[in-house]
């Protein structure tokens, strides 16, 4: 499907566009991840955003920052365009690469006006703005179900192609961040936003289950977000205060993964979340929920338990046969860890480009 160009061999110049760079956000973890990745492999590589918590790392891989104007009202994206726009005039990216739908938009004119082609991510199809992904020359999916769900909405399939995400080996575990408490173990951990979305209320529910079964077991709650306050309410309700822990957000969550012995998330949507990438790189037994791009990272149940969405009492079963029997936990950690090197950033940075060179001219030459 991918014909073009080719990238092997020569560097290319690469724009990556964000409204922001504010870590505890998925796209931006891949953004980071990738343009550190590529920048590494040779190719100048330039990360335009307001700003964020990855600029020091993002410069010490040899990417260029670019600060651009908020992009807030229809002066604001006025200026974050003009910005834009001088940045990569100066820059003169090969590629534009726009994450995230005020992205695409602003990469889209400068991307016409420079005569380079736009590459976009649909990161979170469930956002009612993300039909404006399509303005990309090509645009990537992060798992086969997005792109499924893309071609039913209408994206013309040529233009489609899937991209799974990769997050083991991600230059983000580099930035120092003050150490969170340890983990309470033996524990099952649950790693996100704490939105709505998420749906971390069901692991409380699905764990509340089983606490009277296993009292010397622990749930700790990694993430941050605004149901924090509502769901240590209901952990308060429930009695779980000695059992339930949350333990805040850190960038560095491969420590805290490497001391779970379960990684259970409960999302309602997700198109492919870095956690479970995460997790089963770090060794942990996985229960997730059959949505978006979970199955795919569980290999269809290979790798991992799936249950249905919105129901906790089918992830207590699952969490059951895990805190019950130390052979089964041990059985599904080692499958977890099986051919986990597909999440590997490298790879994902080499998917990408691949990418790349399917809307690039044939190029020639040596990396930088």
């Amino acid at each position: 499907m991918l014909d073009g160009g080719e990238t092997e061999g020569g560097s290319v110049e690469i724009m990556h566009v964000l409204k922001h760079g504010v870590r505890g956000n998925g796209h931006v973890h891949v953004a980071v991840d990738l343009a550190c990745a590529q920048a590494d492999a040779g190719h100048g590589v330039v990360f335009a955003s307001s700003g964020g918590s990855y600029d020091e790392l993002l410069a010490r891989h040899g990417v260029e920052v670019v600060t651009l104007p908020p992009a807030e009202g229809v002066r604001g994206a006025a200026r974050t365009g003009l910005g834009l726009l001088a940045a990569a005039r100066r820059t003169r990216p090969d590629v534009i690469h726009a994450h995230m739908m005020s992205s695409a938009v602003l990469g889209y004119g400068v991307a016409k006006l420079l005569r380079v082609p736009l590459v976009t991510t649909v990161h979170n199809s469930f956002d009612r703005h993300s039909d404006l992904m399509r303005l990309g020359t090509v645009v990537i999916a992060v798992s086969e179900a997005e792109r499924r769900l893309l071609l039913s909405r209408g994206y013309p399939a040529a233009k489609v192609v899937t991209v799974l995400n990769g997050a083991d080996g991600s230059p983000r575990e580099e930035v120092e961040a003050d150490p969170l408490p340890p983990p309470a173990r033996p524990c099952v951990m649950t790693l996100s936003g704490l939105h709505p979305r998420k749906a971390v209320g069901d692991v409380i529910a699905a764990f509340a289950e089983l606490a009277p079964e296993f009292p010397e077991w622990h749930l700790n709650v990694v993430g941050w977000g605004p149901e924090r306050e509502r769901l240590e309410s209901v952990v308060a309700d429930l009695g779980l205060e000695r059992s339930v822990h949350f333990l805040g957000s850190t960038p560095r969550p491969r420590p805290l993964l490497e001391r779970a012995d379960v990684f259970a998330t409960a999302s309602l949507a997700d198109p492919c979340p870095l956690t479970v990438a995460e997790a089963r790189a770090a060794g942990c037994a996985v229960v997730g929920t059959s949505v978006g791009g979970i199955p795919e990272l569980l290999e269809h149940g290979r790798a991992g338990q799936l249950v249905p969405s919105a129901d906790p009492p089918a992830m207590a079963a699952a969490l059951r046969g895990l805190m019950a029997d130390p052979d089964e936990l041990a059985t599904w950690r080692a499958r977890a860890r099986e051919g986990v090197e597909h999440f590997r950033v490298e790879r994902m940075a080499a998917d990408h480009e691949r990418v790349y060179a399917s809307v690039l001219p044939k190029r020639t030459g040596t990396p930088r």
